[in-house]
């Protein structure tokens, strides 16, 4: 089997022939999301945000809110003409060295719903917006569905992906931003439309969430999500494997406090990491390895790593099943 056809038979819940990983599996795409919400080098936004880069990826500029009243958004927030965004060109640009058949075609999406909230207005407002207003969140919350679905949509049409990787980072190392209880009645209602317009078109949905969220990731699956990416090892990641097998695929999986991400961690340190995530979570069949690794120029998947040839070498010694 090559790239593609090992990970559909995963995601099709039969066996692979070996553990795939981010690095070789995708098409990876993410100029049109740079047009659409959140410019990778910095800069302004088509809502007016803007975004400082630094090396470990970009923020919103600390201290500039566009409101802090989530009553007030509607005066605030002008949503572009998606026209004029740009996303065919991105592709045609992203897809002209792209074989067809071999790798899956991979497009990021970033600054979902809550990530947008708190960009506009910072995140002590947006946490407290979510309690003290739940009713003007709901409304931001199913405008902005809408313009992340018809993004979505012209993605599809330009860039025919297998995947769009929906990014919406909601906790902490040590738990949820929010309660369960206020994920479910005031984000997940939009959510749930995002995710369905995606997969109504045969496209798959990841979801990226960083960080302890194994208390809704029973929603992700329920609402039709397929991938998750970005699981970290806070989470109970064996039981999460064991328990949704053959209706999610765990894409993460480093450990990405420990050693093996320290900048200036040794090669043979990130292969003995890369060992453990097939040893641990690679056997069970719905698992594609994610390194998260920084150097001193950023993360190593966007600018590179010399560290990372040697490391994948070793996990074709390891990766079959």
């Amino acid at each position: 089997m090559n790239q593609r056809e090992n990970f559909f038979a995963m995601i099709e819940g039969k066996k692979p022939e070996f553990i795939p990983n981010t690095m070789e599996v995708y098409k990876i795409c993410f100029l049109g999301t740079n047009n659409t919400d959140q410019p990778w080098n910095g800069g302004m936004d088509p809502f007016g945000v803007n975004w400082i880069a630094t090396k470990e990826g970009v923020l919103p500029e600390p201290n500039k809110f566009m409101f802090d009243d989530i009553a007030d958004w509607k005066d605030y927030v002008k949503f572009p003409n998606i026209d004029s965004l740009g996303i065919e060109a991105a592709a045609k640009i992203e897809m002209a060295d792209f074989t067809p058949g071999e790798q899956v075609v991979n497009v990021f999406s970033v600054c979902g719903l809550f990530e947008r909230l708190a960009a506009f207005m910072g995140f002590e407002n947006a946490l407290c917006s979510l309690v003290e207003d739940p009713e003007s969140c709901q409304e931001f919350f199913e405008a902005f569905a809408d313009y992340k679905i018809a993004i979505h949509n012209r993605f599809i049409e330009a860039y025919q992906p297998d995947v769009i990787t929906y990014f919406d980072d909601l906790a902490t190392a040590n738990g949820l931003f929010m309660s369960p209880k206020v994920y479910r009645e005031v984000i997940k209602p939009a959510h749930r439309r995002i995710i369905e317009a995606v997969t109504s078109r045969g496209v798959l949905f990841a979801q990226h969430t960083c960080g302890k969220c194994e208390e809704i990731v029973a929603d992700y699956v329920e609402m039709g999500a397929k991938i998750w990416h970005s699981a970290q090892i806070m989470n109970d990641l064996e039981g999460i494997q064991e328990k949704f097998k053959g209706s999610l695929v765990i894409e993460g999986g480093w450990d990405t406090s420990g050693p093996a991400s320290y900048i200036g961690a040794s090669t043979e340190a990130l292969i003995e990491e890369a060992k453990r995530c097939a040893t641990v979570y690679g056997q069970k069949g719905n698992f594609i390895l994610m390194p998260l690794l920084m150097n001193e120029n950023g993360n190593a998947l966007m600018v590179g790593d010399s560290r990372l040839e040697p490391m994948i070498e070793a996990w074709h010694q390891v990766d079959k099943l």
